[in-house]
């Protein structure tokens, strides 16, 4: 981890607890429901309806928020990882990127294709 900077490193620890945290609530949402009614309504009359109803909609609404945030937290993850080689790549200057450029072309033209080496 240590070449990974520490901007990236805090972002995909928080990614990665939103995304557990909003994968169980989709998983089971009505433990989140309850716990959401009891602090923060008031007690209204009791309707089964409609807790199904909102149930379904956490857990519809609640996969595609989970999904979302795992593909961000593996793209900054490996954002971090090439950030070294992308910075790289930054300092050179056109002369030096056309000789690599040439000398990877070389490199894979002469490498023979096929498994029989």
């Amino acid at each position: 981890m240590r070449d990974i900077p520490i901007p990236y490193q805090i972002a995909c620890v928080i990614l990665t607890a939103l995304f557990i945290w909003s994968f169980s609530i989709a998983r089971e949402p009505r433990g989140w429901r309850r716990l959401f009614q009891s602090m923060f309504s008031k007690s209204e009359s009791f309707s089964v309806n409609k807790n199904k109803i909102i149930d379904e909609a956490l857990k519809r609404y609640g996969i595609v928020i989970a999904m979302a945030i795992l593909v961000v937290d593996v793209s900054c993850f490996v954002l971090g990882v090439t950030d070294r080689y992308r910075d790289k790549m930054r300092n050179l200057s056109q002369e030096q990127r056309e000789s690599m450029e040439e000398i990877n072309k070389y490199q894979n033209s002469s490498k023979p294709s096929g498994l029989a080496q």
